[in-house]
């Protein structure tokens, strides 16, 4: 048995084909997801991390980023401290998509959440996206910045540790207060020794036929 000092919950949100399943896998297991259909509804992962000493657990949901899941998905927004906001530097479109979710999580989320803006996909050659581009926005709105590759893992880790060390600064700064109904957050408790694994909760047969198929990873 071990125990987490904390167990902070994650969700992922972003346009479609950003690459935010492949994220979660890369995170997760540290290696690509080379093919793989559109996810359906929500895929949930969890892991344990080793920060200075403590043990955080990382609760993760992947979301689709479909219209047709969207009210799904706003239901599980106020449950997380942690808001990874995902785009695809190759597409300006998905960049410009980014505010729509701003939105969403600020009409759905918890008061507390802490949101990091992550540019994926930058060990493509067609960027279309500039670092000034990005870093200025998530400058101009309070939140974490980043560059990954989930396809080679360039920033993968590193992304997740520093969304959760900030979260760990909040909350040693009583930026975020502790109490028995804060969201997104769980006090340390024995619990199953560091895990591994992603479970994907479907939807029914008629919308899993609107998913769409994408052959490849990021």
């Amino acid at each position: 048995m071990s125990t987490y000092k904390y167990l902070f919950k994650f969700i992922i949100i972003g346009d479609s084909y950003v690459g935010k399943s492949c994220l979660v896998q890369q995170f997760l297991h540290e290696r690509p997801r080379q093919e793989h259909e559109a996810t359906v509804g929500i895929e949930f992962g969890v892991k344990d991390i080793n920060l200075s000493g403590s043990i955080i657990r990382l609760s993760i949901w992947d979301t689709a980023g479909q219209e047709t899941f969207r009210s799904l998905i706003r239901a599980y927004y106020r449950s997380a401290i942690g808001v990874l906001l995902c785009y695809d530097c190759s597409s300006t479109q998905s960049f410009n998509g980014v505010e729509k979710w701003v939105q969403e999580v600020n009409d759905n989320g918890n008061e507390n959440v802490v949101i990091a803006l992550v540019c994926n996909k930058i060990d493509l050659q067609d960027r279309q996206v500039s670092s000034v581009q990005g870093r200025q926005y998530a400058v101009d709105h309070g939140f974490l910045y980043a560059e990954v590759s989930a396809l080679n893992g360039v920033g993968v880790q590193q992304l997740f540790r520093d969304l959760s060390l900030e979260i760990i600064r909040r909350i040693d700064s009583a930026a975020i207060v502790l109490g028995k109904h804060l969201q997104g957050i769980v006090i340390g408790e024995a619990n199953l020794s560091p895990t591994k694994h992603i479970i994907t909760l479907e939807l029914d047969e008629a919308q899993q036929q609107k998913s769409q198929k994408k052959k490849t990873c990021c």
